[in-house]
């Protein structure tokens, strides 16, 4: 798990994730907006790769202006770029134009633990949605001077519908909150849902006041 100190994403307020079944990266003007993990560098130059939504193809970007991005492999960001050729059907080059980094960790499984014990302070929802093994939140917290712990919380129990129950947790811990501020997570949630037996990934948020379902394909 890791402990966040405010989690404020920097992005220019034009791009918005929300959960639809496009395929297509966001598009505003020349500009295109996806969520994407970053692979390293090949050949001198920085790859990503994402995928849209749920269990859409795979799209590699290959970064023509770009040899490495100041971040660790398997690091989620939101990358602002324009297409310079098509390589293939789900291959480009491309000219990055900006990036952020996104909140990026990997789901937790306790068997041996409970989420009632866990604290799950309130977030505002934005969208929520799957691409591939990664489950995307876009919401607003609430800014603390203070580092919070926050995280994705699994027991790995999967019930008789084949669904496995997933709690975003925020534990506060104790700090001053102030204003309301937006930010991005990304789970990598494939060690808790690599069964045969789950179908059905279930998160819950907000004390269990809200949860969304994503089918599962294994």
């Amino acid at each position: 798990m890791r402990r966040f100190k405010y989690i404020l994403m920097c992005l220019v307020t034009v791009v918005t994730f929300a959960s639809c079944s496009d395929d297509e990266p966001y598009r505003y003007g020349d500009f295109m907006y996806e969520m994407v993990t970053y692979m390293g560098s090949e050949d001198g130059r920085a790859v990503f790769t994402y995928q849209s939504y749920n269990d859409s193809p795979l799209f590699t970007l290959t970064a023509s202006n770009m040899e490495a991005a100041n971040a660790n492999v398997g690091q989620r960001m939101l990358l602002n770029y324009v297409v310079d050729e098509n390589l293939n059907n789900y291959k480009q080059i491309v000219t990055v134009k900006g990036m952020s980094k996104v909140n990026t960790d990997t789901i937790v499984v306790a068997k041996a633990h409970s989420h009632d014990t866990l604290n799950m302070s309130p977030l505002k929802i934005e969208s929520v949605w799957r691409s591939g093994n990664y489950l995307n939140v876009r919401c607003q917290i609430q800014y603390t001077e203070e580092p919070r712990k926050m995280y994705l919380f699994t027991t790995g129990e999967v019930d008789a519908d084949g669904v496995m129950n997933c709690y975003q947790i925020q534990d506060l811990m104790g700090a001053q909150t102030y204003y309301w501020v937006e930010t991005y997570f990304s789970y990598y949630i494939k060690p808790a849902v690599n069964s045969e037996d789950c179908k059905v990934l279930r998160y819950n948020v907000n004390a269990e006041t809200t949860m969304f379902d994503f089918k599962i394909s294994n």
